[in-house]
């Protein structure tokens, strides 16, 4: 029994609008809004030349960054997940059927970013301490994107601010369209929606996105740090919340729980952690550039 009064789950529809057989649906949206905020952060760094690329160039730039997302989200998530539950080798072709990882997302922008920088010679830590920072905003316009789509949720919980999700991924009813018929035909509540649970989406909305964000421009742009820390304290900080927030989400269906009961995505992010250590480690000193000051009182960025 709750001491309080659940929150009732703002349900929006996850379709944006659809014309004819095509869906637009906001967890596509919420990607395209992640890049356009990328965009934005990495071309307020290229005016302050705290990023080695030309402005007038972040968008051609930028597009790198986009073949590594969905690449390597799309392996990551085949690999990392995918042959756990079941998944045939064909199916990693399927990405209009959804799926997509963080970790291997990140791995895809590390590759593609590095071959990048080999090519042009620019400096991989500054370009990699750009990316870093541009990377938390979008985490947040996803995870909302999560949070529409009622998926990735909570594990159950009955404190104050616990939810219902609709089940969209019943197995009686997939999809939110089959969810307005079961629920039209006078199904009770109950059939509808799920137990109370942690909006685990949100949290990792705001820690991984907004919060991990704020620190890493102050980090970069009020105490100076470069050369490749805001990268390494990207990994660390990541890593740290996502593991944390995984002991209140639902461990991955067919997964379940592993090694000392943690969960895949804590695991991963245990490697993500003692990654970014390796790299703080090989960090050199670092100087803004001149006529950068080291504290600006406003940053835009």
């Amino acid at each position: 029994m709750t001491l309080f009064a659940e929150i009732p789950y703002p349900r929006i529809d996850p379709i944006v609008v659809r014309i004819g057989d095509i869906a637009v649906r906001w967890y596509g949206v919420s990607y395209i809004i992640a890049f356009a905020l990328a965009f934005l952060v990495l071309y307020g760094l290229a005016k302050r030349r705290r990023w080695p690329v030309a402005p007038e160039k972040v968008l051609d730039v930028l597009f790198w960054g986009i073949l590594g997302v969905f690449i390597g989200g799309r392996l990551g998530y085949f690999f990392f997940y995918g042959l756990s539950i079941g998944y045939e080798w064909w199916q990693i072709i399927e990405v209009w059927k959804g799926g997509m990882s963080f970790h291997g997302g990140l791995l895809g922008v590390i590759v593609a970013y590095w071959i990048y920088a080999k090519r042009t010679g620019v400096g991989r830590g500054e370009m990699f301490d750009g990316l870093a920072l541009a990377t938390a905003p979008g985490l947040a316009a996803v995870r909302f994107g999560n949070f529409i789509n009622a998926e990735l949720w909570g594990r159950t919980w009955d404190g104050p601010w616990a939810m219902r999700f609709p089940l969209y991924e019943s197995p009686n009813f997939r999809g939110p369209e089959l969810w307005e018929k079961a629920r039209d035909s006078g199904l009770p509540e109950n059939a509808l929606y799920g137990p109370l649970r942690h909006p685990s989406q949100l949290y990792e909305m705001f820690a991984e996105g907004i919060l991990l964000y704020f620190v890493l421009r102050w980090l970069m742009l009020g105490r100076g740090w470069g050369g490749g820390r805001i990268a390494a304290a990207f990994l660390v900080g990541y890593g740290t919340f996502r593991f944390i927030i995984e002991f209140f989400r639902q461990p991955d269906t067919g997964i379940g729980l592993g090694f000392l009961d943690l969960s895949r995505g804590q695991m991963l992010c245990v490697g993500m952690v003692l990654a970014g250590i390796v790299v703080w480690l090989m960090c050199k000193p670092f100087t803004p550039p001149a006529g950068e000051p080291e504290a600006p009182e406003s940053p835009s960025a």
